[in-house]
């Protein structure tokens, strides 16, 4: 019986019977596959310093459903951009420690130099009219950054875009998972990119003499 939805739903993409057999035809739920992962990048120097990682509920259980051509699709984006941002944090800081609270933090945290807070903000994706046409996703990341005593220290958000073209068959959740990865994989560079450009942020680092290990690497910023 899937077997049968799933090729007249092709046929329908294709345009071959038309759009309106999709109204003729039970609704689907296709669990969407995600695996990001970001390349290494040598062009980008890291901050110095040790932060925390506050990973929220909000955040490792985030999933988003969405409704499109009639069936409803699932992406687990919690637990992908977890499994991301696990990859992202050594390129943009020293060293990043998983913390359970924002701060100000149980004793044992003082090598920290702040903490960092993922959240999703916004996801979006579209789906082509044929199945070789091309899928798209869009996804905005907030980064909070605390100071030691939880006074926030900046707040921005970084916004990823991702496009694949689809292929011939019958496995419809690979080509919209794939389009999200590279989203996700987008805001991912753009953060490691843009995190010295946040004016906040090169206030703080500034603060901790994080820019001038830059340009003098020799000086240490341990605390």
């Amino acid at each position: 019986m899937n077997y049968l939805l799933g090729k007249l739903k092709a046929l329908a993409r294709s345009r071959l019977l038309g759009p309106a057999i999709l109204l003729m035809l039970p609704a689907c739920s296709h669990a969407v596959p995600l695996s990001p992962a970001i390349t290494p990048s040598q062009a980008q120097a890291q901050v110095p310093l040790n932060v925390g990682v506050l990973y929220t509920p909000e955040l490792t259980e985030y999933e988003h459903r969405g409704g499109k051509m009639g069936d409803t699709w699932i992406f687990p984006l919690g637990s992908a951009s977890v499994e991301l941002f696990d990859q992202t944090w050594g390129q943009a800081f020293r060293s990043a420690l998983p913390v359970g609270s924002r701060p100000p933090l149980a004793s044992g945290s003082r090598n920290l130099a702040a903490v960092i807070e993922p959240r999703i903000e916004a996801f979006d994706f579209h789906l082509p009219m044929i199945k070789t046409g091309t899928y798209t996703a869009e996804i905005t990341y907030r980064f909070v950054l605390y100071a030691l005593s939880g006074d926030p220290v900046a707040s921005w958000t970084v916004t990823g875009e991702g496009a694949q073209r689809g292929q011939f068959g019958f496995d419809f959740s690979r080509w919209p998972g794939e389009a999200a990865d590279l989203a996700m994989e987008d805001a991912a560079q753009k953060f490691v990119a843009g995190l010295k450009r946040i004016p906040e942020v090169r206030r703080w680092l500034r603060s901790k003499g994080a820019l001038i290990a830059q340009v003098l690497p020799w000086v240490s910023t341990d605390e």
